[in-house]
């Protein structure tokens, strides 16, 4: 074997996936001066979970980690090219400001985010059923909840008073989430980042009970003493194939879920004034997309059947009725003047998910072996807080620090802060459950 091959096939670390996640890791361990190869199974950056992403970069959690991560992060999407640190020949993506609507319902007190927003100096605005109305008079801020699926008598209940909520700036989507992963693995490319794609790893290999690399399926192995498992829906298979799946850790698995997309009433759209709403009430979230259209995705309320997976690699991309149905008839509740077009549109996807919509940066069992799992649902905005915690915790564990848990606290980039890593541990204790995506 040549010494180009051999060294094509050997790297400080190899990074499974090319998603959002891993794009940032990969951009963030070429900063600290690792030598990384990346794999990904996809004809390039981005082609699986992230692809689909609703992109929404928002504030609105319940726990305070996981505000101040999101905070942090809001100034990395604002000034991409800083934060990339270098300039893309091609194309970048734009952040599109809509601000965001939080309405109230399913029994979440507004507090539970606004004193999150208090702490840490959010500005945000209370809104009573009038104000929202005015504001944004594409909306009926009557209650009609809690959740209930569309086939339910109780989904088509009379309207039981008003509904307030409240508002904020600091909110958006990315314009194109595969373009936001194809910017990182440039500039981690720039850095001197490999990237393999359609390859598929089927096998991690083990030397001295800790981790050497890993096996394509093509039986090429490519040699490492760190692997990062960053492989969004087909986490949970990696893990199995690396034998970390025990000993109380947190789980990931593969749910498909349908985003839809459809004309927005004229005066919803994002030149009209349309803003990212979270309707708690009805159990949905939507915004404004390009050229006249309406974004819509799910919270995963507790009435809707979820559509666990256990093949990732095999699943329905094709939009269904029933999801088209339960989602765009949610919003038309919401939105009395919206048109609902008769046939079904948007996207089957898979998300990787963990029992309390929390991902997992950590450490493994296995010495080299790292994890950056479930990081689908409300982790898009997350990236670049992933590759600063993921770099992090190798940092750690290399160095004896971290031999049995992760760094707990990584400094924020941007705040005068610290963030807290325990609540991303594959040991946590999960706590349940609200809306999925909102709560975490």
């Amino acid at each position: 074997m040549s010494e180009a091959m051999r060294a094509d096939r050997t790297a400080d670390v190899v990074i499974v996936g090319a998603g959002i996640i891993g794009a940032a890791i990969a951009l963030e361990l070429s900063r600290a001066g690792r030598d990384v190869l990346v794999v990904d199974a996809g004809a390039g950056p981005g082609q699986g979970s992230t692809g689909a992403s609703s992109a929404i970069v928002r504030l609105h959690y319940s726990r305070l980690v996981s505000v101040l991560a999101a905070l942090d992060c809001y100034y990395d999407w604002t000034s991409w090219e800083e934060y990339l640190d270098y300039r893309d020949p091609g194309p970048t993506i734009s952040f599109i400001h809509t601000g965001a609507l939080v309405l109230d319902g399913n029994g979440l007190r507004r507090d539970c985010f606004t004193r999150h927003f208090d702490s840490l100096d959010i500005a945000w605005e209370e809104l009573t059923a009038a104000d929202i109305e005015t504001r944004f008079p594409a909306l009926d801020a009557r209650r009609f909840g809690p959740p209930a699926p569309p086939e339910s008598e109780a989904f088509w209940r009379p309207a039981n008073g008003p509904l307030g909520g409240f508002s904020y700036e600091r909110a958006g989507y990315i314009d194109d989430p595969q373009l936001a992963a194809r910017n990182l693995c440039s500039a981690a490319q720039h850095l001197g980042a490999r990237f393999r794609f359609r390859e598929t790893v089927v096998g991690i290999v083990q030397r001295h009970d800790r981790t050497a690399g890993v096996e394509l399926s093509s039986g090429e192995t490519l040699s490492a003493p760190a692997v990062v498992n960053a492989a969004g829906p087909a986490s949970d298979a990696l893990n199995l194939l690396a034998g970390v799946i025990g000993d109380g850790q947190v789980r990931s698995r593969p749910l498909r879920t349908e985003t839809q997309e459809i004309p927005a009433p004229g005066n919803f759209t994002t030149a009209a004034g349309g803003t990212f709403v979270t309707d708690l009430d009805l159990g949905v979230a939507f915004r404004p997309h390009a050229q006249g259209m309406l974004h819509i995705s799910s919270i995963e309320p507790e009435c809707d059947q979820l559509e666990w997976l256990d093949d990732p690699w095999h699943f329905d991309p094709t939009a269904t009725h029933a999801a088209y149905s339960r989602q765009t008839l949610r919003v038309a509740r919401r939105m009395p003047t919206l048109h609902v077009p008769h046939r079904p549109s948007g996207i089957g996807a898979l998300y990787d998910v963990t029992p309390d919509w929390t991902p997992i940066f950590d450490r493994s069992d296995l010495d080299g072996y790292y994890l950056a799992c479930g990081t689908s649902g409300n982790c898009f905005k997350l990236a670049p807080m992933a590759g600063r915690a993921l770099r992090a915790v190798i940092e750690a564990s290399e160095s004896g620090r971290g031999a049995e848990e992760p760094p707990m606290r990584i400094t924020a980039a941007h705040l005068d802060a610290e963030i807290d890593l325990a609540p991303f541990s594959r040991r946590r204790t999960i706590n349940q459950r609200g809306p999925n995506n909102v709560i975490a």
